[in-house]
């Protein structure tokens, strides 16, 4: 035990504990450590669709999942992205679909995209994509609506990005977030250096 006055041998912020150990008391920085419940699987989700990306062979990050703390109304959010892509690309279309609609989706523009030959894993990346939503669900209330992909309806934008790539972003809606996932429908290959 360090002797009294030997308080620079303190660590700066300590915890209570220590500082007593030194017989004096040294602030602690309050800090807000909030991570909102469904953070986790949403990254989770958004480094899956990266890597299902890179097994289409997209060479640009079209695919992605995004938490969106819902301060307003599902409107207002949808309103808010149609203004980012008038000012920075071209709204093709926007509509609202059913569970169906929505997974023919990932039909489309993933699994109809990867070898037949991988019919296996096409239904594990199928099983484990579902599961994301069903998971992001439990996170929002554990015993309310099972899986808000398969049981309600989506907004859906279609759009033309900066880069003159077509892309597809759904909205998922739950209590307190929305989870915007975006799908590259078709994209220009990268400019090679020369």
């Amino acid at each position: 035990m360090a002797a009294k006055g030997n308080a620079s041998l303190v660590p700066r912020f300590a915890s209570p504990a220590v500082s007593v150990m030194f017989e004096k008391e040294t602030p602690i920085i309050p800090r807000r450590l909030d991570v909102h419940r469904a953070l986790g699987t949403v990254c989770e989700l958004d480094g899956f669709l990266n890597a299902i990306r890179c097994i289409i062979d997209c060479p640009r990050r079209l695919f992605s999942a995004t938490l969106i703390e819902k301060e307003t109304t599902l409107e207002a959010i949808i309103l808010e992205d149609i203004d980012y892509i008038d000012k920075n690309g071209n709204l093709l279309e926007r509509s609202v679909v059913a569970y169906k609609p929505a997974y023919e989706l990932f039909v489309n523009l993933i699994y109809n995209r990867i070898s037949e030959s991988k019919t296996s894993a096409t239904d594990n990346l199928d099983w484990n994509l579902i599961e994301y939503y069903g998971l992001l669900s439990t996170a929002d209330i554990e015993d309310g609506p099972w899986n808000r992909f398969i049981s309600q309806e989506h907004s859906i934008l279609r759009f033309i990005n900066a880069d003159n790539c077509e892309c597809l972003m759904f909205y998922v809606e739950f209590s307190d977030f929305v989870v915007a996932t975006q799908l590259g429908v078709q994209w220009n290959e990268l400019q090679s250096k020369t």
